[in-house]
């Protein structure tokens, strides 16, 4: 409990440090996005003012213009001449909604506007009634700056029409009153469409133009220009702060909002933009409340698991961990384990001791074995171990120790005896004599071992091989004897399996050097290229034969050597195109250790050679003999032309000359130039037999240069002249 409780401290604390952080970050963001924006807006009020100043100076300085401003009663041709050039300026810029021209002379306003007032009105019966009054007091208003206002227009309907108005004028300093003026209204409507708002909720996003007392300057908000907003609380707050730039949280029409303002510019103008609060922190108040579930969840599963597992662990929990450690004492001091332990690293030379010692450990241990007594090893391995460690996988430890077990019974009643798994496929029985005079006699060792194959084969139903050490006197001779009885069980190679073998004969086995016989093993590559498998699995049997009576260090030799040539002949099929798809071989029969029998290895060196005497006769019976029976065909159709040879034949199929005569040879083991030449002479003898062309004729149709050379081939292959030939046929047609 107090973990968790922790763990939910902790993550209220980090949570509320970050929420508050996230705030003001997430609001200074958003100040910096909304200043950006608002300097924006200033820079647009600063291009509108800079073109109004343009145009209007411009119009006051046109000379078609300055006659509207001038002349008291100017031409008809004059007056409409003007007022297409006042036109043409009002045209070229879309936001602009009326041009006045007003002459004092005349007291008449020229007006320029897309609707019905475009034309000529009396200063008397003007329908914007706010220009007289900002006339009647121009002084207060400065040429070329933005005068904000709301006026109506038209006689019978009346439109209110909120505009940015301009002022070019020219006064004479003895009067108070005009003498000429130029006015330009710019729609509001222009400088609405590139203030940001989000939309016409009171509570929604907003953003105004204000003067420095408060004054409504932009008719884009929710309430009309020139409405005196000095009154509203928050906008008290911007007033008080006269030169700055900055923002604060307060109340806007009833909604927590941001309010970002900028300092006046020139015109003591003011740029304002509120934000509503939620929609800065919505994110952060989904992260928030997200984060409180992911709290009260970790509460609750802590709860629940705390509740749970106190009632479930907490009481039995004692009596388990106590009973857990007896366990632990009894096992790390399990007499069995240790002494299996302690002879198994005897044996294996991995431990030694002085003989005192070791007897006393071996006492220690309540085991029968004296040092003093001679010794042998008996080493025990299962027949077809592979299959039996799948078939039984985890059980197969206490397989082996029912083997054991049994053959240290049989055993027991001539020997002391112990018995150890050495791992893998390897369990050792040490016999020891009970007295010294008693000896270790070849048919009783024989007789003992044969029972325990039977009981073993009785009750498990299992094939055991059994390998027996010479006899040892002393303790130091246990791990030579172990390296010996190994390398003497590997000879089951040849005996089989259920065999019984003795290291002291393979000891004695020839120690003369072996010659590996090169000859036979030539012949074994020849067959095999031929594809004669018989005769190439005698002469594997003749070479491995010949190594049963030697170590086994020369078994391993030869049949890596045997390995290696194989995978060399494999090779060499391959780059000759004898077959496409390589038959597989199992080069890890070279290690011997991994197999029981020869016959596993000779099972393997056999099917592969039944494997490449097979796929040698599918080449020879199908491709090859189509290519073979095209080479005939070409023979057979141009045996008449002088001109047939092998670059002939070779013209034909595209084919490169010595590439054909190679291929063809090894499919046929008949070159090219005989098979012509006996294709002739055949046809030859068979118009000698059936026609009467003369023997220069026979020659010439059967494709011989000259008729000499006929004669002298054709006595050279049927042993008499041609006209000979043909009087023997005749004769014999005739008897």
């Amino acid at each position: 409990m107090s973990f968790i409780g922790c763990v939910i401290l902790t993550l209220l604390a980090t949570s509320m440090i970050m929420y508050v952080n996230f705030e003001s970050i997430a609001l200074k963001q958003v100040y910096l996005a909304d200043s950006n924006s608002l300097s924006q807006i200033k820079s647009e009020v600063s291009k509108m003012t800079e073109t109004a100043t343009s145009l209007s100076s411009q119009i006051y300085n046109d000379s078609a213009v300055s006659k509207l401003l001038y002349y008291a009663s100017p031409n008809i041709y004059d007056v409409i001449f003007a007022q297409q050039q006042l036109d043409n300026y009002r045209a070229s810029l879309p936001f602009i909604e009326s041009i006045y021209v007003y002459n004092a002379k005349s007291n008449q306003f020229y007006i320029s506007s897309p609707n019905i007032r475009n034309g000529i009105q009396p200063k008397s019966g003007l329908d914007d009634e706010g220009i007289l009054a900002i006339f009647n007091d121009f002084r207060q208003y400065k040429p070329f700056q933005p005068i904000p206002r709301t006026y109506s227009i038209g006689s019978m309907e009346m439109t209110q029409v909120s505009s940015y108005t301009y002022l070019c004028y020219n006064f004479i300093n003895d009067n108070d009153f005009l003498n000429t003026a130029v006015v330009v209204n710019i729609s509001d409507k222009w400088l609405s469409q590139r203030v940001e708002q989000a939309d016409e909720d009171p509570a929604g996003e907003q953003t105004f133009i204000m003067n420095e007392k408060g004054i409504l300057y932009s008719g884009n908000w929710n309430r009309p220009m020139l409405t005196d907003l000095s009154g509203v609380s928050y906008i008290q707050n911007i007033l008080k702060d006269t030169n700055a730039s900055s923002y604060f949280v307060d109340q806007v029409n009833g909604v927590r909002s941001l309010v970002s303002y900028t300092s006046p510019d020139s015109l003591g103008w003011r740029y304002v933009r509120i934000t509503p609060y939620n929609d800065i922190t919505h994110d952060i108040n989904l992260m928030r409340y997200r984060t409180i579930y992911i709290i009260v969840g970790i509460l609750l599963l802590g709860l629940c698991i705390s509740y749970i597992s106190s009632h479930r662990v907490y009481r039995p929990f004692d009596k388990v961990l106590r009973k857990f450690k007896t366990l632990e004492a009894e096992r790390r001091n399990h007499q069995v384990i240790l002494k299996q332990d302690f002879l198994r690293n005897t044996i294996l030379g991995r431990e030694t001791y002085p003989d005192g010692i070791l007897q006393e450990k071996l006492y220690y241990f309540e085991s029968p074995l004296r040092i003093d007594h001679p010794t042998c090893l008996v080493l025990l391995k299962m027949d077809r171990y592979a299959h039996w460690s799948q078939h039984y996988q985890e059980d197969l430890k206490l397989l082996k120790y029912a083997m054991t077990n049994i053959c240290a019974e049989i055993a027991s009643a001539s020997y002391a005896v112990e018995t150890m798994d050495m791992g893998e496929n390897h369990m050792v029985l040490v016999l020891n004599t009970r007295t010294l005079q008693q000896e270790s006699e070849r048919q009783t060792m024989l007789e003992m071992i044969t029972q325990m194959q039977t009981s073993i084969l009785h009750h498990l139903q299992l094939s055991i091989s059994f390998t027996v050490s010479p006899r040892m006197e002393s303790v130091e001779q246990w791990a030579r004897m172990y390296m010996q009885v190994m390398e003497a069980s590997m000879y089951r190679l040849f005996q089989g399996h259920g065999s019984i073998l003795f290291a002291e004969d393979m000891r004695n086995l020839k120690s003369d050097e072996y010659v590996f016989p090169a000859q036979k093993e030539k012949q074994l590559v020849e067959c095999i290229m031929k594809g004669s498998a018989d005769e190439a699995k005698g002469i594997y049997r003749s070479i491995v034969r010949e190594t049963e009576q030697y170590p086994f260090a020369v078994i391993q030799l030869v049949i890596a050597h045997l390995t290696l040539t194989i995978n060399n002949i494999l090779r060499s099929l391959s780059r000759n195109n004898a077959f496409l798809v390589t038959p597989e071989f199992d080069t890890s029969i070279s290690l011997l250790n991994q197999v029981e029998t020869m016959d596993e290895v000779q099972s393997v060196f056999f099917q592969l050679f039944d494997d490449i005497s097979r796929l040698l006769g599918e080449k020879r019976s199908t491709k090859h003999d189509d290519f073979v029976n095209k080479v005939h065909e070409i023979i057979t159709q141009h045996y008449s032309d002088p001109n047939l040879s092998l670059n002939f034949i070779a013209d034909q199929l595209s084919m490169s000359p010595i590439y054909l005569s190679r291929l063809y040879k090894q499919l046929t083991v008949n070159s090219l130039s005989d098979v012509i030449g006996e294709m002739r002479m055949n046809k030859a003898k068979e118009l000698l037999r059936l026609s009467d062309y003369t023997v220069s004729e026979v020659a010439e149709k059967t494709g011989f240069t000259n008729s000499s050379y006929f004669y002298r081939i054709f006595k050279k292959n049927n042993g008499i002249t041609p006209n000979d030939y043909r009087k023997n046929t005749q004769a014999a047609a005739d008897h």
